[in-house]
């Protein structure tokens, strides 16, 4: 009987210790001999851009509001790039503002961004009548060509041409970079991970 008694013990011991270790090696075995973390940590829809790249805080013109002062630093900055606004890139603008207005209670994290290369921001304004917010990087006040030049994803690219929407962080760092025909859903879904994430902005 006492034999019986001390091998159920043992069991309850062995059971209790498999409990708490189980889950430990589990994750040392998932961690060390798969590749799902790397899998799930590649999740995002965008191209990543690494390292990512230092922009300067660049001064933004909303063309509606003479008195705002802001610039590429301190929010999270959605940003299309192209040389004149035309009817691509106004449904890129258009994007913009409906992954802005998605984000909801985030949405002051955010900022809408252009960057015309051939356009100054009130050359463009009556166009953005339907687009108030809209924010401008003032063109005149930087060396274009070496901005564009960072938005270069390879040698024989050229930005103005290629259409694609950033993601800029608070810091001014270029960190992501969508086509021109992607969905707007996964950008937003990459941008509200981001902030999830971030403290800062």
């Amino acid at each position: 009987m006492n034999e019986e008694i001390k091998k159920n013990n043992r069991l309850t011991i062995i059971l209790v210790v498999a409990l708490f270790v189980g889950p430990l090696v589990l994750s040392w075995a998932v961690f060390n001999y798969t590749d799902f973390l790397e899998i799930r940590g590649t999740s995002n829809k965008g191209k990543l851009i690494e390292p990512p790249r230092p922009l300067d805080d660049l001064a933004l013109i909303d063309p509606f509001n003479d008195n705002r002062n802001d610039s590429l630093y301190g929010k999270w900055n959605i940003t299309y790039v192209t040389d004149i606004c035309d009817k691509v890139c106004m449904d890129n603008v258009y994007r913009m503002r409906q992954i802005h207005i998605a984000m909801d209670k985030h949405s002051l994290r955010v900022q809408r961004v252009l960057l015309l290369a051939g356009h100054s921001a009130y050359d463009v304004k009556e166009l953005l009548v339907d687009f108030k917010g809209q924010q401008i990087i003032d063109k005149d006040m930087i060396n274009i060509k070496d901005l564009l030049n960072k938005f270069r994803l390879n040698d024989s690219d050229s930005p103005l041409e290629a259409n694609r929407i950033y993601i800029i962080d608070p810091l001014g760092n270029l960190m992501m970079s969508y086509k021109s025909n992607a969905n707007p859903r996964d950008i937003y879904k990459d941008l509200k991970k981001l902030l999830r994430g971030s403290r800062i902005g």
